[in-house]
């Protein structure tokens, strides 16, 4: 059976050590930048390069997080950064921005590139999207089943690391704006403020009481150990950087003996001590435990619903753990063999695990008066202290009576187990300027060059002289009183979303098109694919084969992955959800896509400065200036914790209810503290929730310089708003663009576009 890989996390150093000490075969940590946990302590350059030698030492991994989306100046910067951990040795980067990888594949082609769980993969479509940039580890989104995460590994041929253990996010880790766009601490910077810890009241047909719907129980895996391994997952991962030195030990000196008790005996079946559970649900755990999604689509049991406090730790397991894990030093086993002969030189030789070192020190004399003892020669020996190292075994050969100062032994020693030190910390490190293409990585050749581009290279012209361009409108409807109110308008594009396909807005849609409209229609497809939704997939297929779309709209790598294999020969738009916040990133998916939407964190002048080349070339870009913003994407239902879930669901029922009234029907709303209401939309179909906004974003003071930003569309997104509401909105931005200065009727935000996200 193969052995997992445990993996620890290390907020600063002395969790670090602490998860050296407790059994972790490797350990990720953050250093003073591009961290997704920005207020935990992390780790200087110096205490990066100290811990990559003593994780080295120890034969144990160094993984540095690097997963938070980039702006061009940080990107530009990133070589540098990581080039001394490089050269020291650094045994991966776990990776959220495309752009990052491309500049790390290229310049670093020995580096292993993991694929963070903020890039929300999904499937192994979504691998496969980003196999091309040098990824040899993918961190699924933790919404995955065991069952698709195993999938995953075997479609995909790449590692998979899954988490077993520590607090869950309530929305799929990369989509969530929540934070960002209600405080402007963006979780894709590692500044999240937890508004999913957070009382609302949901409202739907009943009045809901506060609660914390969105508050997602810690995970625990203990008990599926046996089940991972079955499935040869590669690595198993403790969440917890921000947790303290306590909490790294236990857990991880836990999950370390329940993997190794498997890996002994497979027949045997093992219960749980009581002792380790009992403390697995006590060490910094945030109101109880469940297994996450790793047996469960969803469910009401998930959630926290009570407030969700951190429970106290006893004073007496924290003590326990300190001086049986944290308080104990930490050695390598050496195996020493001394060999004494008199006129040659004292000769001694030190092994571990590979590595042996062999010196010779002073010239062994003949004994003439009391000779040297083969047990004073082994006590010498044995004291390693400090140095690392424990005796193991300890091999003295000697030819009669000889005599050497003890001085001379101590000093041997000490130079041997120095030396063999220095090896096993050499053996891992890397010579800056000589990796060439035939030395990378396996999948690392298509994006990485034989001669290391210099950050300079790097950096961003200058944004180009505004020019007049030709401008359209491009629109996003859930409902046909939106679509025709868009083709009344004139709008140069509209996405219509693959759960807005009734029967009626497809006559609608066959009508427009036999009247020969000049609007492209494109079909939105669902948010998140899965291998579990591979079937409902086959109606989406079906509405692309109608004739009716002009394009296809996707909000994730898989959906490109799926039109590809699918054999789509239409234009494909990019939405923002895909997030391309640098040149780079740009360039990698620029070949794919026909538009791609500008991200909605960055602020006015990051969003004007992205790439948009001139019309008909590919990778033109549109921005969005209207519309609720999507704060999460989630399996978990709000509407499931609710008590609300439907039995028996029928699309087109639901559709034509919802074009009746040219409204979305989903009367489900989230209400905080501030009596702010954001709208709930689920889609049952395939078991997703969105949360959206409370007020919608509304950039309409903006369009002069918009316009004029070299983009393609400016996109306006309709979602609860009926026909007659949409054809003001629209007729507000024409006015807008045609320099007619005019106040909306409705509350609204202009997002990030004057700050951008934190």
């Amino acid at each position: 059976m193969k052995k997992p890989e445990l993996l620890a996390p290390a907020g600063d150093y002395s969790c670090f050590q602490a998860a050296l000490k407790a059994g972790a075969d490797a350990v990720y940590i953050g250093g003073q930048e591009y961290g997704a946990r920005a207020y935990a302590g992390n780790f200087s350059r110096d205490e990066v390069l100290s811990a990559l030698d003593e994780a080295h030492f120890y034969g144990k991994k160094i993984y540095l997080t690097v997963n938070t989306l980039m702006k061009q100046e940080e990107l530009d910067r990133l070589t540098d950064f990581i080039a001394p951990f490089y050269e020291a040795g650094l045994d991966a980067v776990i990776v959220q921005d495309v752009g990052a990888l491309c500049v790390l594949g290229k310049n670093f082609p020995h580096l292993p590139l993991h694929a963070s769980t903020q890039m929300t993969v999904t499937d192994a479509a979504g691998a496969e999207a980003l196999k091309r940039l040098g990824i040899v580890r993918v961190v699924p989104a933790r919404e995955l089943s065991l069952e698709e995460a195993a999938l995953l590994k075997k479609e995909s041929g790449l590692e998979v690391e899954v988490f077993i253990h520590g607090a869950m996010c309530y929305c799929y880790s990369g989509q969530c704006l929540f934070s960002s766009m209600l405080g402007g601490r963006s979780g894709n910077r590692g500044r999240c403020a937890q508004p999913c810890r957070q009382p609302y009241r949901i409202r739907s047909q009943k009045t809901g009481k506060v609660c914390y719907p969105l508050s997602l129980k810690d995970m625990c895996t203990i008990d599926l150990i046996p089940e991972l391994m079955d499935a040869e997952i590669d690595s198993f991962k403790i969440e917890g950087r921000m947790k303290r030195a306590e909490y790294v030990a236990g857990v991880t000196d836990v999950y370390r003996r329940r993997i190794d008790e498997y890996l002994e005996n497979p027949q045997k079946k093992r219960e749980v001590p009581p002792q380790d559970r009992k403390l697995l649900s006590t060490l910094y755990v945030r109101s109880g435990l469940g297994s996450g999604y790793l047996e469960k689509h969803n469910g009401r049991d998930m959630i926290t619903l009570d407030q969700p406090g951190y429970a106290g730790c006893e004073e007496g397991e924290l003590t326990e753990i300190r001086s049986r894990i944290l308080e104990r030093t930490m050695e390598l086993p050496v195996s020493l063999t001394a060999e004494l002969e008199a006129g040659k030189p004292f000769r001694l030789t030190a092994r571990a695990g590979k590595e042996t070192v062999c010196l010779e020190g002073e010239t062994v004399q003949q004994a003439q008066k009391r000779p040297l003892g083969e047990e004073e020669v082994r006590r010498q020996l044995a004291k390693t202290g400090g140095s690392g190292f424990r005796a193991e075994k300890i091999t003295v050969r000697m030819e009669g009576e000889v005599f050497l100062p003890v001085k001379a032994v101590n000093e041997l020693r000490r130079s041997a187990l120095e030396k063999l030190r220095a090896g096993r910390i050499a053996d891992c490190r890397r010579q800056s300027g000589t990796d060439t293409e035939k030395d990378a990585l396996p999948g690392q050749l298509a994006s990485s060059s034989a001669q290391p581009e210099q950050a300079s290279s790097l950096a961003q012209p200058e944004p180009p002289a505004r020019r007049p361009v030709s401008c359209g409108l491009s629109a996003s409807v859930t409902t046909l009183p939106q679509f025709l109110a868009c083709l009344n308008a004139g709008v140069s594009r509209i996405y219509v979303s693959y759960a807005a396909m009734s029967g009626e807005m497809e006559n609608g849609l066959k009508a427009a098109k036999a009247d020969g409209i000049l609007a492209e229609i494109f079909l939105s497809l669902p948010v998140i694919l899965r291998a579990e939704t591979r079937e409902q997939m086959k109606r989406v297929k079906a509405l692309l084969d109608t004739g009716l779309f002009d394009g296809a709209q996707t909000p994730s790598p898989s959906g490109l992955m799926w039109l590809k294999e699918n054999g789509w020969k239409g234009k494909i738009a990019f939405d923002h959800r895909i997030y391309i916040w640098n040149r780079q990133t740009w360039e990698y998916w620029s070949a794919d896509m026909d538009t791609y939407c500008a991200p909605l964190e960055l602020n006015g002048r990051d969003v004007l400065a992205l790439p948009s080349p001139e019309e008909g070339n590919r990778g033109r870009k549109e921005i969005l200036v209207y519309g609720r913003i999507p704060m999460m994407v989630t399996a978990n239902c709000i509407r499931k914790t609710a008590g609300e879930c439907p039995k028996d669901v029928r699309p087109e029922k639901g559709a034509k209810a919802e074009a009746r009234d040219g409204r979305t029907g989903k009367e489900l709303l989230l209400i905080d503290r501030y009596q702010a209401e954001f709208p709930v939309v689920t889609d049952c179909r395939f078991c997703v929730n969105v949360i959206y906004n409370s007020v919608p974003l509304s950039l309409h003071g903006f369009l002069g310089d918009l316009a004029e930003s070299g983009a393609a569309f400016l996109r306006l997104d309709f979602l609860e708003e009926s026909g007659k509401e949409t054809e003001k909105i629209l007729r507000l931005f024409e006015n807008g663009l045609s320099g007619k200065q005019a106040q909306p009727e409705y509350a609204f935000t202009t997002g990030h576009f004057r700050k951008g996200a934190q």
